[in-house]
């Protein structure tokens, strides 16, 4: 899904979110109400990100784009409100090991990534893709799902739309861009007669960095980058040092495999198999491949069903699967099983979800020993009237200060200042929605 902001014309009235204030105590003594099921509590928070994006029967309101910390028991501990700084989506985060955060968000016709300080709500850095979209120094990327901090300080970026459809690897200590890899170069794997409309070929979602070697049983070594290719159905793996494609799981409108994925995390089998774990979004289910070297073909191992556009899938240590659950409208922890034993509503259309590091990093089902299809069970099967409540709760905790003065954007793009144009209308399905996004922080810890 993808939206366009309208230019802001007009001195704004002083407006309200109108959202109400949080609601009364729920039972259970769940600390709000976007709290499900908790069976088990983890030891670390969980953080979300959260498109904003409210679906109606004409169309779709805009929602504020938030990032949001779920304690262990489900309660918010603390939030970042993108859309009161001026952003339009939210999408990935990856946690980093000092404690922060890298957010990718988007604004009219450029995508903002930075490295976020939850205990100040302060960006460390912060780089605006907004220039000319074939620019060396500040190329223009508008709606990138996925932007990587890679372990030299680059950022690499899956960058998707007409005139775009590429990775790159963007130096900000250099200022320059220094590696591109452009779909439309490798037609025999994905020919201009494939994928999705001109104005989103590939919608190329994200992009990871898999490092091989001999002892992995493939035959290059290298770095890769794992590209997950929704409109080919496909998951990318690219050399980059050869740029040549390497591997492919999936293909084009073979639907029984892939149906318009998104975030595939990749994970070594035991005995060096690429495996790779997906949210397989159109299919309503996360799903695993591993891939067999002897046969050249991949397996589905294993299988949940049960969700709604699932947008990221992440395995636990635990062995246990996090899964954003977009039009879901919640983020679950399942057993291999499928038991929910941890569950929070985000409404809505929730993105990212992340624990501890970022991605992956428990076991394949091959090594922990379960296979097959199982389906998603012991949620708490909220109304739309509860998600509702929910969101006003989670709004209500990440607020827009109302009474306000246009501020227009920073001169300086790479500034870390959040200056942005506070209201944004839009047109959708025949509905103009007004988003308030109105100057304040949008952020406070909870205890």
């Amino acid at each position: 899904m993808r939206a366009r902001p309208a230019l802001v014309l007009a001195v704004l009235l002083v407006l309200s979110l109108a959202l109400g204030p949080a609601v009364a105590a729920q039972p259970d003594d769940r600390p709000n109400p976007c709290v499900g099921t908790v069976t088990d509590q983890p030891d670390e928070n969980t953080l979300v990100s959260i498109q904003g994006a409210h679906l109606t029967s004409d169309g779709y309101e805009k929602r504020p784009a938030l990032l949001v910390s779920f304690g262990p028991n489900g309660s918010f501990e603390w939030a970042r409100n993108a859309s009161a700084n001026g952003r339009w989506w939210a999408y990935d985060v990856d946690p980093l090991p000092n404690g922060n955060v890298i957010f990718v968000t988007t604004e009219s016709g450029a995508t903002v990534v930075g490295e976020l300080d939850p205990e100040t709500n302060d960006y460390v850095w912060t780089k605006h893709f907004d220039g000319p979209p074939n620019s060396s120094t500040n190329p223009q990327v508008t709606d990138a799902h996925d932007i990587d901090l890679l372990d030299d300080g680059e950022l690499v970026a899956a960058d998707k739309g007409e005139g775009h459809e590429r990775l790159l690897v963007y130096n900000r200590t250099r200022g320059e861009t220094t590696w591109e890899w452009r779909f439309e170069n490798h037609p025999e794997h994905f020919p201009e007669s494939g994928g999705g409309p001109a104005d989103d070929w590939t919608h190329v979602n994200d992009v990871d960095v898999v490092n091989v070697s001999e002892s992995d049983r493939v035959d290059a070594t290298g770095e890769w980058f794992m590209a997950s290719v929704r409109n080919f159905d496909q998951v990318a793996f690219i050399n980059r040092s050869s740029k040549e494609v390497e591997l492919t799981l999936g293909e084009d409108d073979n639907d029984a495999i892939l149906d318009e994925h998104h975030n595939p995390d990749h994970l070594w089998g035991p005995n060096g198999e690429h495996t790779v774990l997906v949210a397989d979004s159109l299919n309503d289910r996360v799903v695993e491949y591993e891939y067999d070297h002897a046969s050249e073909e991949w397996d589905r191992v294993w299988a949940a069903t049960g969700f709604d556009e699932p947008r990221d899938a992440d395995r636990l240590p635990n062995g246990n699967t996090l899964v954003s659950d977009r039009m879901g409208h919640r983020t679950v922890e399942i057993t291999p099983d499928g038991e929910v034993v941890w569950e929070v509503y985000t409404p809505y259309e929730t993105y990212d979800a992340e624990r501890g590091d970022a991605g992956s990093n428990g076991p394949t089902m091959r090594e922990y020993g379960a296979e097959g299809t199982v389906e998603a069970h012991g949620d708490a099967n909220f109304s739309d009237e509860e998600i509702a409540d929910c969101a006003a709760d989670l709004y209500s905790f990440a607020p827009s200060e109302s009474g306000f003065a246009p501020n227009l954007p920073s001169d300086d793009p790479n500034t870390s200042d959040d200056g942005g144009i506070p209201l944004v209308p839009l047109a959708a399905g025949g509905v103009v929605v007004l988003l308030a996004a109105l100057g304040a922080v949008g952020y406070r810890y909870r205890g």
